[in-house]
């Protein structure tokens, strides 16, 4: 095992844990100095430990300088080191189901580090193969390669996210977008009485004989596309289906690694049920069938308020995802095919995961891809800010909307001499506020009682908050922000300026246009201390008892240190 992945992992581990306040070690800790350096000390686990830590002032009020720590043995601090040791440190005392979650998490703790290692191998050897000129011919392998290129990169706050919890290296290095594999898809007839389809299917779409089956299953039977890795349990769940002799359709795996893109039909890209978990093993990669219809429900809803909506028209397109599939209500029988919205001249697809991406020049993704077009990262950045504020704060205050449109979600337009704009997909675990959305225009047509997850509806504005600050403002602008700022691209203060500034302009915009902004100007601009996603805990750490949340993906702290609030 790599000593330098192992240390770079325990830092971030600790980070989080710090952030997350694991096992209270912030709350029960204190501060002291010892020769000119500065610790957190805390007694109340079987060891006394202290972390030598520094302020923060952007998610985190203190932050580990060092991927060890140390603890007090017969009088003596000693050093400890390791990703899952720390994890093992962390579990001592806890009874025997909790202490069961913590064991488990090592497994996952192990998985990043062995996966990262190999990861960081497999960009090594393609170094020269993933430059911006080298074969991106079109539209689609340019965001192939911006999905390829994020996925060399860590996620901003959850520890161990490099790991696909469930993938064998043989697995990782066929089905995961670090090393850019093609293969096809396989595909299983099933009672057509029994698979719910949305929408129309492409014209690619194959018949039974395409993949090898009798037409004569035409009148009783339909296709269900599969991933590889989903063979056996489809086979064995499903005893009824029938799986097709021949695979079908080439495609390539994007960041998601569930969701494949169609080499043949590039505009297509499917999703599909995948036996693996990410960001947490809670969060394994099936399809909720109720998430095949609130998102497309989404989906209508955006592309009537981006048509409607002044101060947004112009600002995204919308993915079409009306063509579903789910066999028997199961989650792991089911598919989404997303058609991409007509290629715009001279556009790059990427996502915000990408932006911070270092390309083999050292550079941050978006800084060269500016550079090669002429243009500047100071007037970009605010321009991004502009956009991402103006489109979210709207849906926010306007519709009583949140999106839960995560780095790997957000997918910017990029071209050169335009400003950024937005394609949306994939919007469904959204939040909505039915007494604000209800009284827009945009809501004609869009019943909220359709939606089929209840968490969906808040019942106030607060929800709605925590999810913009969360999502839209801490992943998706203050991540970008601190990692450009720490390649030497950005000049942190002043960028943080921009989209303060950006802020205020919006809510400016729709003071005067009669919308109450009070509750977010407090909450953006003047409160001390933000909501922070508790995700290490939630999805790993914690019985879903212990966290309460009836979404792991939505489990908060109120510890995150506001960095907007003292700017002038």
């Amino acid at each position: 095992m790599s000593t330098l992945h192992n240390q770079r992992i325990a830092l971030r581990l600790i980070n989080t844990c710090l952030r997350e306040n694991v096992r209270n070690i912030l709350s029960m800790g204190r501060i002291e100095a010892s020769e000119g350096h500065k610790f957190l000390v805390f007694e109340h686990l079987p060891e006394p430990c202290r972390i030598e830590v520094k302020e923060s002032h952007s998610m985190q009020t203190l932050r580990a300088i060092n991927p060890h720590w140390e603890v007090l043995q017969h009088g003596q601090w000693i050093e400890q080191q390791g990703a899952r040791q720390w994890i093992r440190f962390l579990a001592q005392g806890l009874p025997g189901e909790a202490k069961a979650l913590y064991q488990n998490y090592e497994l996952e703790v192990q998985a990043a580090i062995e996966q990262t290692m190999l990861c960081d191998q497999t960009y090594t050897e393609q170094q020269h193969q993933l430059g911006f000129y080298v074969g991106l011919r079109n539209w689609a392998e340019r965001m192939l390669h911006a999905d390829q290129m994020a996925s060399f990169l860590d996620h901003p706050y959850y520890p161990t996210a490099r790991a696909k919890f469930g993938m064998q290296t043989s697995e990782l290095k066929a089905y995961s977008p670090e090393f850019n594999p093609t293969f096809e898809l396989a595909w299983f007839a099933v009672p057509a009485s029994e698979l719910e389809r949305t929408g129309t299917e492409p014209a690619w779409w194959p018949t039974l004989a395409q993949v090898g089956l009798p037409q004569s299953l035409a009148n009783s039977h339909a296709l269900l596309p599969v991933h590889p890795m989903m063979r056996a349990a489809i086979a064995q769940e499903i005893p009824e289906s029938i799986e097709a002799p021949h695979t079908y359709l080439p495609v390539k795996p994007t960041l998601s690694v569930r969701t494949v893109a169609a080499l043949n039909h590039p505009a297509s890209h499917i999703k599909l049920p995948m036996p693996i978990a990410t960001l947490g093993q809670k969060n394994i990669r099936y399809i909720k069938p109720s998430t095949l219809k609130d998102g497309d429900w989404f989906a209508r809803a955006l592309v009537s308020i981006e048509q409607t909506n002044e101060g947004i028209k112009g600002l995204y397109r919308h993915v079409d995802e009306s063509f579903t599939g789910c066999y028997k209500n199961l989650n792991i029988a089911g598919f989404l095919h997303r058609q991409y919205p007509p290629e715009l001249p001279d556009e790059t697809l990427a996502t915000v995961a990408t932006l911070c991406s270092p390309m083999p020049s050292g550079k941050p993704y978006i800084l060269e891809y500016l550079e090669q077009h002429g243009q500047n990262l100071q007037s970009w950045w605010t321009s991004y800010c502009t956009l991402m504020i103006g489109v979210h704060l709207r849906l926010w205050i306007q519709h009583g909307i949140a999106l839960e449109s995560n780095q790997q979600n957000s997918v910017l337009s990029l071209r050169p001499g335009q400003p950024p704009t937005l394609v949306m997909k994939d919007n469904d675990a959204a939040r909505l506020w039915p007494q604000r959305f209800e009284t827009t225009v945009a809501s004609q047509g869009h019943s909220v009682h359709m939606l089929q997850d209840a968490r969906i509806l808040v019942n106030d504005e607060a929800p709605l908050a925590h999810m913009f600050i969360t999502i839209t403002l801490q992943l998706n602008l203050l991540a970008v922000l601190d990692g450009l700022a720490q390649s030497g691209a950005l000049n942190r203060q002043q960028a943080l300026l921009t989209l303060r500034r950006a802020i205020e302009h919006t809510l400016h915009s729709l003071r005067k246009e009669g919308c109450d902004i009070d509750l977010a100007n407090e909450l953006l601009l003047c409160a001390r201390m933000h909501p922070v996603k508790y995700l290490l805990q939630s999805a790993s750490l914690l019985s879903k008892q212990e966290c309460g949340a009836s979404d792991v993906n939505k489990f908060y702290g109120m510890t995150g240190p506001n960095p907007l609030r003292d700017l002038s």
